[in-house]
């Protein structure tokens, strides 16, 4: 049975699920899995890394990301140093800028779901200038984190936002252009990202991840945990909410500015998502500011 490991029981706050550790690993490591993610930047030596049942060789460069009860663990270890950061993506990874990078969709949410049909070739593996920017960029986190000092926090969170966009660009740059599926579909994510504002249509999204319709759908609800259409609609509303926080925009204009040319069909989608109407979501953002 796979052992899990659970944030609480490594004394992680709740509110800021954090740590950085940068060691050697000396021996095979058993399989587990977490309820947080893993960054892990191999910094020298070598291993057979063990996921989801399957195995492949990891050696100084590769960068790979392990979501939350996702089984892996090493073997056969060859004198491996490595930067281990543990993280919850969603007090991490939300940044609208960082969405917009079709590396970052593929590397940090596509690549993960979808290696074992790439046969692990969409792993990012870093050239000897790029591992070494990484790791200095790591090595400031680690400084701040093992310090505490005032702001420590906004800080980590600060740069390591700039890491994910360094290995977003790396991503895109050394992982094979059209040949990388993880990578394609990241750029079809980026499109919504960049035009959710505007008519997008299935067949558009497809044709940019070289993909069915079907087999895009398929692939974006089990890495995105829902349709495109309701992601799309997900980003309007959200942009809607920043409309409806300004007194000066009415109801109609926040739905029309946000993509919805139907104020009816706006309010329903609202409601279904955020438990209240437009009208009242503007009145609570009243109460909460004054």
């Amino acid at each position: 049975m796979t052992k899990k490991i659970f944030y609480r029981d490594m004394d992680l706050d709740p509110g800021f699920i954090f740590r950085i550790q940068k060691c050697p690993l000396t021996h095979d490591y058993f399989v587990h899995s977490h309820d947080f993610s893993e960054l892990v930047v191999i910094l020298e030596g070598s291993a057979v890394h063990i996921i989801e049942g399957r195995e492949y060789p990891v050696s100084a460069g590769q960068v790979f990301l392990i979501h939350e009860d996702v089984a892996h663990g090493y073997r056969d270890v060859n004198n491996i140093q490595y930067i281990n950061v543990m993280f919850h993506r969603d007090q991490l990874l939300q940044l609208s800028e960082l969405k917009c990078l079709s590396g970052f969709q593929a590397l940090f949410y596509i690549e993960p779901f979808y290696r074992k049909e790439m046969n692990f070739k969409g792993m990012l593996s870093l050239g000897p200038e790029q591992l070494a920017k990484v790791s200095g960029m790591l090595d400031a986190i680690l400084e701040e984190e093992e310090r505490k000092e005032e702001g420590y926090r906004l800080m980590i969170r600060t740069c390591f936002s700039a890491l994910m966009a360094t290995l977003s660009r790396y991503y895109s740059a050394n992982s094979g252009g059209e040949e990388n599926k993880a990578l394609r579909i990241g750029e079809a994510v980026t499109f919504i990202e960049e035009h959710f504002l505007e008519p997008i249509t299935l067949d558009q999204l497809a044709e940019a991840a070289y993909l069915s319709k079907r087999q895009f759908c398929r692939v974006f609800a089990r890495n995105y945990q829902t349709t495109p259409i309701d992601y799309i609609i997900r980003r309007r509303l959200d942009y809607s909410c920043t409309l409806l926080r300004d007194d000066g925009v009415t109801i109609q204009q926040a739905a029309m500015e946000s993509g919805f040319s139907d104020q009816n069909y706006y309010a329903r989608q609202f409601k279904k998502v955020f438990r209240c109407t437009p009208t009242e979501y503007r009145e609570r953002q009243k109460l909460l500011h004054s």
